[in-house]
């Protein structure tokens, strides 16, 4: 029996091994200056087969091109991400642009099937209270979104020293646009797992997938059919949990993305998954191996 280990290093990051295999999920782990490390750069990943991106934004696309440079790594995306890549200086050959539905073959009764996905909701209103409820922003034309979605990368682009202008690079070199949210369920002969990389989901994608790990993001408000959810991150969480009928569940991006922000505090979502009983709640820590299966 293989035995898998799962690492997390921040945002939506994580590195999973297991006999001879090494796939990343996301490549995000050179974070802004003023952050807590992450415990990995992409400078020191010498092995990697897969890297699995997200979307096209910086905090989940960055540093695939490194990652893929030093490892000759596959790289899975949208569009909108493997175009960035290429821009990069990525090779075709290791570019494999995706956009929901394929299953990717790692060989050896491993897969990675590809599910399209929702960005959470960057145009509403969100709170850092997990426990908080969110109401109304519906019904938004893409429009108000887009103009929305570009106040908030001004902002961004405004950043001042020394986050300011290293993140203006790492935007330069991603997406204001996520591309296409996708999230990837990975499917071994010891068990199966599923990475949501953003707060969102189509419902008749994700009920009854039945992951025996489950990573969800809690970041921003959350997004489900395409419109912002309803009610507060832990309510949200407990119905993605038992509508995806998961065995496990941990959480992610919920660590800072900027200087001076704040860890969002996850006890209400962690309790709201707990006390459902669908699932079994653990949480993850940066840079710290533990057995995926079992």
């Amino acid at each position: 029996m293989v035995e898998w280990t799962l690492e997390w290093f921040g945002t939506s990051t994580f590195r999973v091994r297991a006999g001879g295999w090494t796939l990343f999920f996301d490549a995000y782990v050179d974070r802004l200056p003023g952050l807590q490390p992450s415990g990995l750069s992409s400078s020191q990943v010498d092995e990697a087969d897969f890297v699995f991106v997200s979307h096209a934004h910086f905090d989940h696309l960055y540093g695939a091109d490194e990652i893929a440079r030093r490892t000759g790594a596959t790289v899975v995306g949208s569009p909108e991400s493997i175009g960035c890549l290429h821009a990069s200086g990525v090779p075709e050959s290791q570019l494999l642009k995706v956009t929901g539905g394929e299953t990717v073959d790692c060989e050896r009764s491993v897969r990675v099937r590809v599910l399209p996905a929702l960005h959470s909701c960057l145009f509403a209103h969100s709170e850092g209270d997990c426990a908080a409820s969110c109401l109304g922003d519906l019904g938004v034309s893409a429009q108000a979104r887009k103009e929305a979605v570009a106040g908030l990368f001004d902002l961004m682009g405004a950043a001042p020293p020394p986050a300011g202008p290293v993140l203006r690079d790492m935007n330069a070199k991603c997406s204001d646009h996520d591309g296409g949210q996708l999230a990837y369920l990975l499917t071994t002969p010891e068990g199966s797992l599923l990475v949501s990389g953003s707060a969102g989901y189509w419902k008749g994608i994700f009920t009854g997938l039945r992951p025996d790990v489950a990573l969800l993001s809690l970041a921003g408000r959350p997004n489900v059919d395409g419109e912002p959810f309803q009610g507060s991150s832990a309510d949200y969480v407990r119905e993605q949990a038992r509508l995806l009928r998961a065995g496990r569940v941990a959480f992610c991006h919920h660590d800072p993305l900027f200087p001076g922000q704040r860890w969002i505090d996850v006890s209400a979502a962690a309790a709201a998954v707990a006390d459902d009983g669908t699932a079994d709640y653990f949480e993850m820590e940066y840079a710290t191996p533990r057995p995926l299966f079992g």
